[in-house]
């Protein structure tokens, strides 16, 4: 039952601009916290990809302070031709600022791994997701947007071979008020389109 309402949720969550993604065609990697919801898919212009991200971080408050960490995650669009063409963002929260963007040096984004704060529980501080590595289709390397100290690195999500991402889809926890522990975004599901032949 929990697997067809999952299943559910992210086919209705994929609708965007009347079109439906296929579920099977995102990336996720399992482990990340699940406060709040899943928002609607945002693509990249018919026939572009993403090639660089940025995640807007509010930095670490301290002891006495609610943090949330990573608030929003922003994929940058271009053509095969080099054109950039927009970028594109799923639901968000808007504490901190944007970290600067991060660029493969060519070809497009295929994969990440994302920095997750286990469940600390009701009497500590929760951060959900903490920092975000991409990984580029002519690169074994990552590139990092590095956000807060907390959690673990939940392993590398890659699109399969012949695609590369081209949408975003995010959970994300709303303000939950004044005297309440606010988590913003907790989990990242990318969207891999096939690239031309």
């Amino acid at each position: 039952m929990f697997f067809l309402s999952s299943w559910m949720t992210l086919t209705l969550a994929a609708i965007t601009s009347g079109q439906v993604h296929n579920p099977d065609d995102y990336i996720h990697s399992l482990g990340a916290t699940t406060w709040g919801f899943w928002g609607q898919t945002d693509t990249c212009p018919e026939g572009s990809y993403a090639y660089g991200f940025e995640i807007r971080v509010e930095r670490e408050h301290g002891f006495m302070d609610d943090d949330t960490s990573v608030n929003a995650i922003k994929l940058f669009c271009r053509t095969p031709a080099g054109s950039h063409v927009g970028e594109v963002t799923s639901s968000s929260m808007s504490r901190g600022s944007w970290t600067g963007s991060h660029h493969c040096l060519s070809g497009y984004l295929n994969g990440y791994d994302l920095k997750s704060h286990t469940d600390a529980g009701s009497f500590e501080d929760n951060t959900a997701a903490n920092a975000l590595r991409m990984y580029c289709t002519n690169d074994p390397n990552y590139i990092e947007a590095s956000g807060n100290k907390w959690g673990r690195w939940l392993g590398p999500s890659r699109c399969w071979k012949g695609t590369a991402i081209c949408g975003i889809m995010t959970r994300v926890q709303e303000n939950q008020g004044t005297f309440n522990d606010d988590t913003a975004l907790n989990d990242v599901r990318f969207l891999c389109c096939k690239l031309p032949a």
